[in-house]
């Protein structure tokens, strides 16, 4: 099914804040747009995949606005969630799922929420 949810529920790892966890977990949800800082530099992100790869938490995104310091957008990227600040859940949403290239596949150890790749 196209643009489905899955939702894993998962209390926030000790390395992240309880209210940065849920806005993760609700944009994803109901496919709305973030914004927050990383490195110093502000993000707008459709929020794709949320868990752990390696021991560590990760958001994988189409960031399409904002700033970037490795290449141009639109593109996909992953954040570490640690090093996000001033996480934002917008009000405007995403159509959800989009194609992504081979070359970007993501592998988790733990996934926390996933906006259906179909």
């Amino acid at each position: 099914m196209q643009g489905s949810v899955h939702v894993i529920r998962h209390p926030a790892p000790s390395d992240v804040d309880p209210a940065v966890h849920q806005n993760i977990l609700t944009a994803i949800h109901e496919k709305r747009l973030l914004r927050f800082f990383y490195h110093g530099k502000i993000r707008i992100v459709e929020p794709q995949d949320y868990g752990i790869q390696k021991g560590a938490v990760h958001l994988f995104t189409y960031q399409f606005a904002g700033e970037s310091g490795s290449g141009s957008l639109p593109d996909w990227r992953k954040f570490a969630v640690k090093s996000m600040s001033k996480v934002e859940l917008l009000e405007k949403t995403f159509p959800g799922s989009r194609a992504v290239p081979s070359q970007k596949h993501q592998e988790w150890d733990v996934l926390f929420a996933r906006v259906d790749h179909t």
